[in-house]
């Protein structure tokens, strides 16, 4: 019989590994059925969302508050609809704060629970493994020190590699850089707009002046909301790839996009902007003196980092042009291959794939 899976992912990211983990389990199990959670990358490998996808991107305590009715809404239609699905593996593609809630409800229905990008407990504090024990069968790691982590905890937790370097493009990265075009990200959630665009767009007017060429990458459905918003002539793209790979350097916001820059050899500053309580709350959890991955990867500063009264133009004007002399766009680049060493080389979301197809064989 065809094997069944639910899937969820909750955010950009997550959408594109998602679609990837996706290719590489239809590889392996041709009938099997996939439905669940997801954006436009997994809907492209033949996934049926259950809701829009956009609802489910919402990042912030504050935020995630304020859309806690909506996310309730969606967590019983994700739990109604494992209850009649009869599936054989629930997959949960980060996003933990959903997922796991509904994790641990798809083992009480005898479901495997596989968790693949596993919470990151070891910035915001280890009180919660008990909640990922209760939530996951099985978790996959895509940092080579979470599974050291988990294991301190009687966690087994296999590191796969990171399915960043599954992606295509990261084939394509010693192409000749723009000297003037300045990457600026954003982010990819309506209220990671909100809290940036100021903040880029006096940058972006400095380097104007400067003759330099700031380039704004955001995704398709962000693209009216940023072009009504900004008054510089500042270009925008959505092929976010192709100009972190000719980009001088960048301005990223802080999150999966600072670990793609990096292996994309793109250099840096980081920077991250929110609601005070979502900040407050947030410094209070994170345990460790840096937010950048690349910088926690590495155990040292790497990338400057900006976060909340720091992330504004001055500083962040002073960061950037700082970057642009040779010796440090130099000292980047050595620490990005750095990295690129500590993860391992591609194929991360068929060793994740087979792992699950694995797990799929046992179950009767």
């Amino acid at each position: 019989m065809s094997k069944r899976i639910f899937i969820v992912a909750g955010e950009m990211s997550g959408d594109i590994h998602g679609a990837l983990l996706m290719e590489q389990l239809q590889l392996l199990l041709p009938d099997c059925i996939i439905e669940g959670i997801g954006g436009p990358s997994m809907e492209a490998r033949g996934l049926r969302s259950i809701v829009e996808f956009s609802q489910m991107n919402v990042s912030g305590f504050l935020e995630v508050v304020k859309s806690y009715p909506k996310l309730l809404s969606i967590l019983r239609q994700a739990k109604q609809a494992l209850s009649n699905g009869e599936y054989d593996a629930f997959i949960a593609i980060d996003y933990p704060g959903f997922n796991m809630r509904l994790g641990a409800f798809a083992k009480s229905l005898n479901i495997h629970s596989i968790c693949y990008i596993a919470p990151q407990l070891w910035a915001w504090g280890e009180s919660r493994i008990e909640q990922v024990k209760q939530s996951y069968d099985t978790v996959l790691t895509v940092l080579p020190f979470e599974e050291t982590f988990f294991a301190k905890h009687s966690v087994q937790a296999p590191f796969v590699g990171h399915p960043l370097l599954d992606r295509p493009y990261m084939k394509d990265i010693s192409r000749e850089r723009d000297s003037a075009l300045i990457c600026l990200m954003p982010g990819s959630r309506m209220q990671e707009i909100k809290h940036h665009l100021p903040i880029l767009e006096q940058i972006a007017k400095e380097l104007i002046s400067k003759s330099y060429e700031p380039v704004y990458c955001i995704p398709k459905h962000l693209h009216a909301v940023v072009q009504n918003s900004i008054n510089s002539k500042s270009q925008i793209s959505h092929d976010t790839p192709n100009i972190m790979s000719i980009a001088k350097a960048g301005i990223v916001k802080m999150g999966t996009s600072t670990l793609e820059s990096a292996l994309m050899n793109m250099p840096m500053i980081s920077y991250y902007s929110t609601s005070w309580i979502s900040y407050q709350i947030s410094r209070s959890k994170i345990t460790l003196p840096w937010i950048a991955l690349p910088n926690i990867l590495l155990g040292k500063t790497l990338i400057p980092e900006f976060i909340q009264q720091d992330a504004n133009p001055d500083q962040m004007l002073t960061g950037i042009l700082s970057l642009l002399s040779e010796q440090e766009l130099h000292n980047q680049i050595k620490g990005f291959d750095e990295i690129r060493t500590i993860l391992g080389g591609p194929g991360a979301s068929e060793r994740a794939a087979q792992m699950i197809a694995d797990i799929l064989a046992l179950r009767k």
